[in-house]
């Protein structure tokens, strides 16, 4: 009972963390229609910044996560200017590569500036835990899960009753007529690359007390994001949250019983299957990307 306690709490935080990347990377679709191939590497980012404001500056380590959620927000905005507005009008493919070429920066500069070394973030709960029937969940798992209701919560409340979000909402349906009923979508682009980096930021700042932050640290986060959204029905929001739910099971609980050696492989495999039998995903998709 204590290991299955034990890996479903690890697989509830890692869904958790997979579902603020996957939320942040379909919030810039949804409001863009842009696949960006940096996100795995803003959530690096996030976390050395973090790491960067805590060891470097001494913060504390609630201020200095917030200053690094706040600067990966502007980092999103320079995005936005740099590899997305310039090729607004150019085929999707050109700005995918165009996102792939800024991935590829973001990381080359981490390195120049951080090195290779791995670091380890401290968590604002250190590194206590909850004992429950024999197992030790650690408060940083709890903190995670916790937090991410908490975010998603706020997502959907805002879509539904924002400006913003029924701006989103409304490129999302059809980009064309929002700009006719004068959406203002040079603003709704930038206000979404910064929400996404801040969520990208938030996702890194989480997770990487578990775990060692290095220059692949966010990559996998970002591919099993991925996978969860397309297994869900790429476009659906609430169909990449279960989809989330589903790889931090499938990975946690079948990798820790049955196939440990195979365990970061499982999601992929799960995500070809899904494909194979259900090309759309798991979940209806609508005609609009949100």
């Amino acid at each position: 009972m204590a290991t299955f306690i034990a890996l479903f709490a690890g697989a509830l935080a890692y869904a958790a963390v997979l579902t603020l990347a996957a939320v942040g990377f379909l919030l810039l679709y949804k409001a863009t229609g842009v696949v960006n191939f940096a996100h795995g590497d803003l959530l690096t980012l996030g976390g050395f910044l973090a790491w960067w404001a805590i060891d470097d500056l001494g913060w504390p380590v609630v201020p200095g996560s917030l200053l690094a959620i706040a600067l990966l927000a502007v980092v999103g905005v320079v995005l936005e200017r740099v590899a997305y507005a310039p090729l607004r009008k150019r085929p999707q493919m050109t700005v995918i590569v165009a996102t792939l070429a800024a991935a590829l920066v973001i990381r080359a500069l981490i390195g120049i500036w951080q090195g290779s070394e791995p670091r380890r973030l401290p968590g604002p709960l250190g590194d206590g835990a909850w004992h429950v029937a024999g197992a030790a969940i650690a408060w940083q798992r709890v903190l995670i899960v916790g937090v991410t209701v908490l975010v998603v919560g706020a997502l959907v409340w805002a879509f539904k009753y924002t400006s913003f979000g029924r701006q989103v909402r409304a490129l999302a349906a059809d980009p064309d007529a929002a700009q006719l009923c004068g959406v203002r979508v040079r603003r709704v682009s930038m206000g979404a690359w910064a929400l996404s980096g801040a969520l990208a930021a938030l996702a890194g700042i989480l997770v990487a007390p578990l775990t060692v932050l290095d220059l692949n640290f966010g990559f996998a986060i970002m591919l099993g994001g991925m996978a969860a959204a397309v297994a869900g029905g790429f476009g659906n929001l609430g169909g990449a949250v279960l989809g989330c739910l589903g790889v931090g099971l499938v990975q946690q609980l079948l990798g820790g019983y049955v196939l440990r050696d195979y365990a970061g492989a499982l999601p992929y495999l799960a995500l070809f299957l899904v494909i194979a039998v259900r090309p759309q995903g798991l979940f209806k998709t609508h005609a609009s990307r949100l």
